[in-house]
């Protein structure tokens, strides 16, 4: 095998090795969350889910904890060049996400809203309605502060 087969083949590997390391939340896993599942089936339900990010929040003397996924919307084809002997350009897929936002009482650890930001804002619950504006103002500067990818 040639430097240059070896060089591609690596390049090839780091590349698709990147892209796995995030894992998005599903639709069927958000579908098992309830507001009775314990904290204990909650992480059971999230697998192997990437959070990208989690945070406590203070408001009206009560903590909450914060964790944001991203949670796959779709998909689309993305055209990516692969090169062995020759380069080609395949199609490859890509997730669509968005980001999803799981709340929970400390310290019992009991969930008390789940949803995207929007979903999340039209709440009927007091308690979540109380916390959005400074959930939005920390999540909004932990994605600010979080790594491109």
């Amino acid at each position: 095998m040639s430097i240059k087969t070896i060089g591609a083949a690596l390049a090839a590997t780091l590349l698709l090795a990147g892209c796995a390391t995030h894992v998005p939340l599903t639709n069927e896993q958000v579908g098992r969350i309830s507001a009775d599942t314990p904290a204990t089936d909650l992480n059971a339900i999230l697998g192997k889910a990437t959070v990208a990010a989690r945070y406590d929040i203070d408001a009206d003397g009560q903590t909450y904890h914060v964790r944001r996924l991203a949670l796959k919307t779709g998909t689309r084809m993305k055209k990516v060049t692969i090169c062995t002997k020759t380069c080609n350009l395949v199609d490859r897929p890509v997730a669509l996400t968005t980001h999803y936002l799981l709340i929970q009482e400390m310290p019992s650890q009991k969930l008390l809203g789940w949803g995207t930001t929007e979903e999340l804002s039209k709440n009927a619950d007091e308690r979540i309605a109380s916390i959005m504006p400074k959930l939005r103002q920390v999540d909004a500067a932990a994605v600010l502060a979080a790594p491109a990818r």
